[in-house]
């Protein structure tokens, strides 16, 4: 079988005194089989299935188990079994992944159905019991919410989304939009549409702020709950106008930074980390100067 995915890059800043270079030094020195690799997120287990430590990063592969009731196997006859697991066993999937020390840029196999990157951010952090957040963010186009935040003015941000059970949970999204949430989830509401809009008299903005916090928390909404078969968000567009007087118009959910890989399946595990790993590596060696040089470009913003 052949499967094509996506490939997404993040910025990682970690709000302590450790960062991930020492964080995965550690997990990869413990035992293969050890335990403390293992941490429960959502019903569901994650570990660092495995890795290969060099002198500028990390390449690894993230396994999530899911402890869900494996469900039937049916065959063209019609004849339908219980698939059987022990206590301790799940369905696993696997993502794997690099990370630069010197840039703290992660690559990330795109998964739904293995490890997303808010898991990857919860597991670091229990993991290494890490005191301060750990943040993993989508690197954008530098034509997205670097110029946002730069617009003298903000006219209109659209939102459009369906609403499901998990973002009630979410951590690190701001108290208006988990309120907003909230109340739609009350009123049992399938979906979210929100228009903010400035007053119409020339020069009016909204709160850039406010619109920033919005815009990122929505985000962060995307990126947990969102995979290729199921966009949760549909729509965060902003509209404003620049220093020239300008509009310009901001389409978020089209402008993160992202490639392909295309493999074929096979029922080997050893085969799919060789061939997952050299495509993540890949992707890392033909994409590390144009995401380097777009980072250094938004922190100077």
């Amino acid at each position: 079988m052949h499967k094509t995915t996506k490939i997404d890059f993040f910025s990682v800043e970690i709000d302590s005194s450790s960062d991930l270079e020492i964080i995965l030094k550690n997990l990869h020195s413990l035992p293969s089989d050890s335990g403390k690799r293992n941490e429960e997120i959502n019903d569901d287990w994650i570990r660092l299935a495995r890795g290969k430590l060099s002198e500028g990063g990390y390449l690894g592969d993230m396994m999530r188990i899911s402890m869900a009731p494996a469900g039937f196997r049916a065959n063209l006859a019609g004849e339908i079994v219980p698939v059987n697991l022990n206590k301790d066993e799940g369905m696993a999937e696997c993502s794997a992944f690099y990370y630069d020390f010197e840039s703290s840029i992660l690559v990330l196999q795109r998964n739904s159905k293995a490890v997303t990157s808010s898991q990857l951010s919860r597991y670091f952090k229990r993991v290494a019991d890490v005191d301060g957040e750990v943040e993993i963010q989508p690197i954008l186009r530098p034509t997205d919410i670097m110029k946002m935040k730069a617009l003298p003015v903000i006219r209109k941000i659209h939102i459009a989304s369906s609403i499901v059970d998990a973002m009630t949970t979410m951590d690190n999204i701001d108290g208006n939009t988990r309120q907003i949430i909230l109340t739609a989830a009350q009123a049992e509401s399938p979906g979210i549409e929100l228009i903010m809009k400035s007053a119409r008299e020339k020069g009016a903005t909204l709160n850039q702020a406010v619109a920033a916090e919005t815009v990122e928390s929505w985000l962060k909404i995307h990126e947990y709950l969102s995979d290729d078969e199921d966009e949760v968000v549909k729509k965060i567009v902003v509209t404003g106008k620049d220093e020239s007087g300008t509009t310009a118009e901001f389409d978020l959910l089209k402008d993160r930074m992202f490639t392909f890989m295309s493999f074929d399946w096979v029922p080997d595990d050893a085969e799919l980390w060789k061939t997952r790993s050299d495509k993540i590596q890949q992707a890392w060696d033909l994409n590390k100067a144009n995401l380097k040089r777009t980072l250094a470009a938004q922190s100077e913003d």
